[in-house]
């Protein structure tokens, strides 16, 4: 008898408490609305695309789509924080009047309002104003003694003694270059050592002296 009222016990037990919990469960479901709606332009009534959607005081939210449309699940007791890039920031809470699990609305953002630094916009210089400026303009004494000396005559004078062939022979060689390749093109070229005309040509140069180093 004993065994039976210590059963009894821990049965009312288990489902005092199961009511509890169910009613608490209850309770915070009914908390829970599904918030959907639109976000759209205070001014012109046009759909906001990609807007966050933040509960407040948490890093829980959403965003809505290209379309301006939003849903997910929030508290009746939250506070919505809606933000985008070139409007005002806005707060909604969900109405005291709002019944049942589910909730629509239509958000509306005003534009945001930027103040930007004075621009003051003036007229091209005339071609006398030009004169004046870059005929009184002081250029820096090391760049222009720099350019004196690369142009001076006999710096270029030691370059061009310097060189092995001048521009004549240059050319020379490089129209013959291009002579030759469009000569043998689409075959191969003859190698110049090989070539007994090539040889006889070097020979008779340099018995006639013709190759010696002016």
């Amino acid at each position: 008898m004993k065994h039976f009222k210590h059963s009894l016990f821990l049965v009312s037990f288990f489902l005092f408490f199961q009511g509890l919990e169910s009613k608490a469960q209850s309770r915070n479901d009914s908390d829970l609305v599904q918030f959907t709606g639109f976000v759209v332009n205070y001014d012109s009534t046009k759909t906001i695309p990609f807007v966050t959607i933040r509960i407040k005081g948490t890093s829980r939210g959403s965003y809505s789509d290209m379309q301006g449309y939003f849903s997910f699940v929030a508290k009746r007791s939250d506070v919505l924080v809606f933000t985008c890039v070139g409007f005002v920031p806005r707060s909604f809470k969900l109405p005291e009047s709002a019944k049942g699990s589910k909730f629509k609305s239509v958000v509306a953002m005003t534009v945001d309002t930027f103040l930007l630094e004075d621009v003051v916009i003036t007229g091209h210089p005339t071609a006398e104003q030009m004169d004046y400026m870059f005929s009184r303009t002081n250029l820096p004494e090391d760049d222009y003694t720099l350019a004196m000396q690369n142009l001076r005559r006999k710096p270029l004078a030691d370059v061009a003694n310097s060189l092995s062939y001048d521009a004549y022979d240059n050319a020379r060689w490089k129209f013959n270059d291009y002579a030759n390749k469009a000569y043998y093109n689409g075959q191969p070229q003859p190698i110049p050592v090989l070539d007994v005309m090539a040889w006889g040509k070097f020979i008779k140069a340099l018995q006639n002296g013709d190759l010696k180093r002016q």
